[in-house]
């Protein structure tokens, strides 16, 4: 399981007092998912879920933040185009446009997201033939996996 998570504390919209967050994403079973878990001490409100799919720009702009961007990039100069459109769609949350785009970005200069998103799109790509590397972001230009 891959897992990326920031802790901070914020300002309880209930009571004013310290509501400590936990804004986390994942990598479960195959599958993405993100999570925030709340606790305040001050009046005892706490909530806890997790949901499956991409998280919400809250939660990727928390945790590049705290952890910077990193990219996903094809480990040889030899890429499958219906491999990396098959990765890429495979969610189905992208057009065909949209990931003839994205695979076109990709096999030139990678994409770019969270460590958590480029974990899980390499391992798609994995399981597509298409070998993958992941690493911090700094090495090349990229866009971002959801195409923001």
């Amino acid at each position: 399981m891959t897992v990326q998570a920031v802790r901070r504390t914020t300002e309880c919209g209930r009571c004013g007092g310290a509501l400590l967050e936990d804004i986390g994403q994942f990598v479960r079973s195959g599958r993405l998912g993100w999570g925030i878990d709340t606790d305040c001490a001050g009046c005892s409100l706490v909530s806890c879920g997790d949901e499956w799919g991409p998280a919400p720009a809250s939660v990727r702009r928390a945790l590049l933040a705290e952890h910077g961007t990193f990219a996903v990039r094809p480990a040889g100069p030899a890429v499958s185009l219906v491999g990396l459109l098959r990765a890429l769609r495979e969610d189905g949350t992208r057009s065909l446009a949209e990931a003839r785009r994205l695979a076109d970005e990709l096999a030139a200069t990678g994409l770019t997201g969270t460590l958590v998103e480029m974990e899980f799109l390499a391992e798609r790509l994995r399981h597509r033939g298409v070998a993958a590397v992941v690493g911090p972001a700094g090495a090349g230009p990229g866009q971002d996996s959801a195409g923001r």
